[in-house]
């Protein structure tokens, strides 16, 4: 075999690993975005309705919703939302997966209270409408952080059973990509994160970091390894030091 065979072969092979780690991505990102993100969302906010008083039916959230009102296209605007992030959410645990520690459950509970603290506080906020009117404030505050933390302790064992090749959509090439792309079709905004998740991918392996990265985790070294994970827990503690004093703010 030549060298130009050999590139091309290993060019084909990165191209194919790529391609996969999408598919999977793309199914489990979407399916749970969708359940989590969209429909417990929307459960979240019913909650919300019942619990807070009678003025705030009709009045706009900050997320461009009216509160109190069910609508067939609002609800599928939800679900795409929650469909966008759970890709999003999809690529960044495959990021975070190789420096997570501890057994399945304590990986889960870990990644569970990141999500819940990192986008809890993106989410909440001491001004606009969500957290003013929406009674009680606490209530509203531990719903907002429940919805991503549950997504982040589902993503990491959705994942892995997508990628299992005894799954009922595995069966056959056609269905192994025709499952994926009818989940992302039916959600079309997913698409648009889907290639700039596949495009970072994609230029992240074949960046030094890439190499440099499975380097470490195919010979870990405890310096690097530690390194990595306290630059995620300081994004984490960041988030929760954000989340409380806005809560505080509430509260």
């Amino acid at each position: 075999m030549t060298v130009a065979e050999e590139v091309d072969g290993e060019s084909m092979s990165h191209g194919r690993g790529v391609l996969e780690r999408l598919r999977v991505i793309a199914f489990a990102g979407v399916l749970l975005g969708v359940l989590v993100g969209g429909v417990g969302g929307r459960l979240a906010m019913l909650a919300l309705r019942l619990t807070s008083p009678d003025s705030v039916r009709g009045v706009e959230s900050d997320d461009g919703f009216e509160i109190g009102t069910f609508t067939f296209g609002g609800s599928y605007n939800l679900l795409v939302l929650g469909a966008a992030f759970g890709v999003i959410g999809a690529g960044v645990y495959r990021a975070v997966e190789p420096w997570l520690i501890g057994p399945a459950w304590f990986r889960a509970l870990t990644t569970a209270l990141g999500a819940g603290v990192v986008i809890g506080s993106m989410l909440v906020h001491a001004d606009g409408v969500d957290f003013t009117l929406l009674k009680p404030a606490w209530f509203a505050v531990a719903l907002f952080v429940a919805v991503p933390a549950l997504f982040g302790a589902l993503i990491g064992p959705m994942l892995h059973w997508a990628q299992r090749a005894d799954t009922w959509f595995d069966r056959g090439r056609r269905r192994r990509w025709i499952v994926p792309m009818a989940t992302v079709a039916a959600f079309p905004a997913s698409l648009f994160v889907l290639v700039f998740v596949g495009a970072t991918t994609a230029i992240w392996s074949v960046l030094p970091f890439g190499e440099i990265a499975r380097e470490i985790r195919s010979q870990p070294r405890p310096g690097w390894m530690w390194a990595t994970r306290s630059v995620w827990l300081g994004i984490a503690v960041l988030g929760l030091v954000a989340l409380v004093n806005d809560t505080s703010a509430i509260v």
